[in-house]
């Protein structure tokens, strides 16, 4: 693992495989300012280059639409090739389904059981 970037709710990386990595830590609900601080640490981290990014929210306890639509809106997704998003309790599930079904997004975004099957489907996507 390279450099981190922790922020209240994630702790967030690039890896050397080139991929963004977000694994929000157990039992929160992220608010519009964690959004906004866990924008601004991928951006650091992508360091000007559009990466493919992996979401674990496995742990996430829940998600307002406001932060959804900020994730999911021209701030969140500019330096984003395509989404891989690890959901397993039902709410994380729901929280995933609301990313697809209601935030439209300009870029390939996808749900996953398997951190390997998502990992794998988000190398396809690197520049």
């Amino acid at each position: 693992m390279q450099a981190a970037e922790v922020t209240r709710t994630a702790k967030i990386w690039l890896d050397a495989d080139g991929i963004l990595r977000i694994h929000t830590f157990p039992g929160l609900e992220d608010t519009l300012d964690d959004a906004r601080q866990n924008v601004a640490a991928c951006s650091k981290l992508a360091a000007g280059k559009r990466r493919p990014i992996l979401i674990d929210m496995r742990n996430l306890k829940a998600q307002s639409r406001e932060v959804r639509a900020y994730y999911t809106g021209p701030e969140g997704t500019k330096l984003n090739l395509a989404m891989a998003i690890l959901v397993e309790s039902p709410m994380s599930r729901v929280i995933g389904n609301f990313f697809l079904g209601f935030n439209k997004m300009d870029l390939p975004t996808q749900l996953f059981k398997s951190e390997d099957e998502a990992l794998t489907w988000l190398k396809g996507f690197r520049e």
